[in-house]
């Protein structure tokens, strides 16, 4: 028997969802969806809105798409799922039911944003795009890439033997790889003018970092001078 525990906090202020000219906050609520007790596979599942009652339908319906698909992992696989509605009042918005859903995962975080002229439309785009990209996760691991750590090896076991719906490739990837590098700055250098070579590696020590990239004045080509290890100065012409 599948066992649902609805906790509603209610707004004070709240009067109509569709009156006001701006966006007002749904009831937020917290579902503990889990199959079986004690299986062990409980998920936390966050629902809230704009500008949209969360009807008890409502609630059974994102439990249902979204919420079924997650519990095949397990709750020690699936640490939270956000899952917010709006609708847009503006009646030149074609499509103004929008479903924004973030699932925080043992190893990975997935965003998906949806909009349709039904927000029950828009729940099954975003369920399927969801399961498409754990789908893509799957395949990925099993191919070889982001397996620099153990992070994700619970998510692929759980991932092995659950069937997902997919979709076809969007040229959009938004799921987050904990894996993966990340480039955290961005340097730009001038490559334009030349520069004497003792300028550069006198550039070093005004830097944040142990190169410096510049136009040689004496070859006319792009250069980097670099901090060695084990001491002195590199230069490498590109």
């Amino acid at each position: 028997m599948m066992r649902i525990t609805s906790l509603l906090l209610l707004c004070p202020f709240l009067t109509s969802a569709f009156t006001a000219p701006h966006f007002h906050q749904s009831p937020r609520t917290v579902l503990q969806v889990a199959a079986e007790p004690d299986t062990g596979k409980d998920i936390n599942l966050i629902l809230n809105g704009n500008n949209i009652e969360l009807t008890p339908a409502l609630n059974d319906y994102v439990e249902k798409r979204i919420g079924s698909p997650l519990r095949k992992l397990g709750g020690g696989i699936v640490r939270e799922v956000d899952v917010h509605l709006s609708v847009y009042k503006n009646p030149k918005v074609k499509n103004a039911h929008r479903v924004d859903l973030t699932a925080i995962l043992k190893g990975l975080t997935i965003h998906c944003t949806e909009e349709s002229p039904d927000m029950y439309a828009s729940i099954d785009a975003v369920s399927t795009a969801l399961q498409s990209k754990l789908s893509k996760y799957r395949k990925r691991r099993n191919d070889g890439y982001h397996s620099g750590s153990s992070m994700g090896d619970d998510l692929m076991a759980a991932l092995q033997d659950v069937d997902l719906e997919e979709t076809a490739e969007s040229p959009a990837d938004d799921f987050i790889d904990p894996e993966e590098p990340r480039v955290m700055k961005v340097n730009s250098y001038d490559l334009e003018n030349p520069i004497p070579l003792k300028e550069a590696i006198f550039a070093l020590d005004y830097v944040d970092h142990d190169f410096f990239v510049f136009l040689n004045e004496e070859t006319n080509k792009p250069s980097v001078v670099y901090k060695r290890n084990a001491g002195g100065i590199g230069l490498v012409e590109l």
